[in-house]
């Protein structure tokens, strides 16, 4: 029997757009002269992240990632400007990302049935600000600076159970990522539901493929 259920943040409760913080740093280059080729920062951008991230990595929070990535390019491009205070603005534009709308009805009709959590790849400064400004309010929060590692490293969903005395069944994790929201819990055996916004289609294993989170409500009430 389903007991709990675990959600993504941003990308599945919080809106994104995918790139922003990547093209707000090739702006700051370009603006200083420099001349990036996009296709190719964008994928050693995403290839830094995954590089620091991964179970064979010494922990760094997303905040020291997001400054040792920046002050990467910064350097390689010699822009003389505080990576820091470049990703200390990037950190709040994030805090200020909307829910998508169906998001809080969703979680307090799910409330009354289930545990409610909520399981991302971010900081907790940065969440518990976010979740303040849209009043979204879950039983539990965790975050890979609260476990001290990331999705989809199993050792993150594993420390999520082993708190709430919970087994792999009695768990279904939603959200946007094949890699972190699908394959990573199904891997340790726990239930899956893809948020496909976009309709773009696809079977990965997923034990549920939603358009938007409303569509939980006719699957698991």
């Amino acid at each position: 029997m389903m007991k709990a259920i675990i959600f993504d943040a941003f990308g599945t409760l919080f809106q994104v757009t995918n790139g922003g913080s990547a093209r707000s740093i090739i702006r700051i280059i370009t603006d200083c002269g420099g001349v990036v080729d996009e296709k190719a920062f964008m994928e050693e951008w995403k290839w830094y992240y995954k590089k620091h991230t991964r179970e064979d990595s010494v922990f760094k929070t997303e905040h020291d990632i997001f400054i040792a990535r920046i002050q990467m390019f910064f350097d390689r491009y010699g822009i003389k400007k505080c990576a820091e205070k470049a990703a200390d603005a990037l950190l709040a534009d994030a805090l200020e990302r909307k829910t998508y709308p169906e998001a809080k009805a969703v979680i307090e009709e799910l409330k009354k049935k289930y545990m409610v959590f909520i399981g991302s790849n971010t900081d907790n400064a940065v969440l518990d600000s976010v979740m303040h400004k849209n009043d979204i309010i879950v039983h539990k929060v965790y975050t890979s600076g609260d476990l001290r590692c990331y999705k989809p490293n199993p050792a993150y969903y594993l420390n999520i159970l082993k708190r709430n005395d919970l087994m792999p069944e009695e768990v279904l994790f939603v959200g946007d990522s094949i890699t972190d929201d699908i394959l990573g819990p199904k891997s340790i055996g726990i239930k899956t539901a893809w948020i496909d916004r976009n309709g773009v289609g696809g079977e990965y294993g997923q034990d549920y493929t939603i358009t938007d989170l409303s569509g939980l409500l006719t699957e698991v009430l």
